[in-house]
């Protein structure tokens, strides 16, 4: 029988000596883990994210991280090199051959600059925006007097002023209220450095617009011995405009200012900020303490 033209014999085509190899299986070869690599990247991670929260937990306890300044740079620049370091962190994760080594440490070191660049920015706005006090003026200015008062400490003692009998100077510090961290830190330092300025001759006062009983709890908390005055009907407080008003019906509280006073009165230093956290420095107020009792001297 005839074949159809076109078809063709396996056994010629066989024997037609056409050699043509047929396609190679294709064989997936999986790349190399680099564990060096991939461990440099997740400790890259944890150097970062570590670091943030490091500085998050320390910022308000450690005055080197510049809680009391006005603006933190120690702060912000331990938060940037934990930026850096998770980003770099990004960077080596994407260098790995291994795809799921990669897609996983990339991820983590993704997530963690996340957390760091979001973070940090709500602490920064925290620290610039978040402790600033309400506008105010204060009415008084070095050379004039301290307005007189007369004014319950914890105890329930009337303790009048600006001068105190038998002082050569008088330190004032309004603080906001019990409430404060900042000022409860402030007062745990005054009473620290209450021995060494009632050795030259001062004396140290705290007023708030806290009322006795609140004072009385605060000083028992502190373990203090400074007279905590309470000013809850201001009228030491409002003359001098350092009352923050609130709307949502919370009681009003003092804004934050130092006075160093002489033997008469006088006012001859003065410390203020825009910022309810910024507080003097330690040494800074001995010496403009010293200043009053020497010039009390002469």
């Amino acid at each position: 029988m005839r074949k159809p033209d076109g078809a063709c014999d396996p056994s010629e085509s066989a024997s037609t000596g056409d050699d043509r190899a047929l396609p190679l299986e294709e064989v997936w070869v999986t790349p190399p883990f680099q564990p060096l690599r991939a461990l440099a990247a997740l400790g890259m991670t944890a150097l970062g994210f570590g670091l943030y929260e490091w500085v998050l937990l320390n910022f308000w306890s450690a005055e080197s991280f510049g809680v009391h300044d006005r603006y933190p740079w120690q702060s912000y620049l331990l938060i940037a090199i934990a930026l850096i370091a998770a980003l770099m962190a990004v960077r080596v994760a994407l260098g790995i051959w291994s795809p799921h080594a990669k897609l996983g440490l990339s991820i983590l070191a993704f997530l963690a600059c996340a957390a760091i660049g979001i973070g940090g920015g709500r602490f920064v706005s925290y620290t610039l925006r978040g402790t600033l006090n309400p506008p105010y003026r204060l009415s008084l200015a070095t050379g004039e007097r301290f307005p007189a008062f007369a004014l319950p400490d914890q105890n329930g003692m009337i303790r009048g002023g600006p001068a105190s009998p038998g002082s050569k100077a008088t330190l004032v510090y309004v603080y906001r209220g019990d409430f404060c961290p900042f000022a409860r830190h402030e007062l745990a330092d005054l009473d620290s450095l209450r021995p060494e300025l009632e050795k030259d001759g001062a004396q140290v006062v705290a007023i708030s617009a806290d009322p006795p009983a609140r004072s009385k709890m605060l000083s028992g908390y502190l373990h203090s011995r400074i007279p905590l005055l309470s000013d809850e009907h201001e009228t030491l407080l409002g003359p001098l405009g350092l009352v923050q008003h609130h709307r949502d019906g919370e009681p009003d509280n003092a804004i934050p200012a130092f006075f160093v006073m002489d033997a008469n009165g006088t006012v001859r230093w003065i410390f203020t900020s825009p910022f309810y956290r910024q507080l003097p420095n330690s040494a800074d107020l001995v010496a403009a303490v010293k200043a009053a009792t020497n010039s009390a001297a002469h």
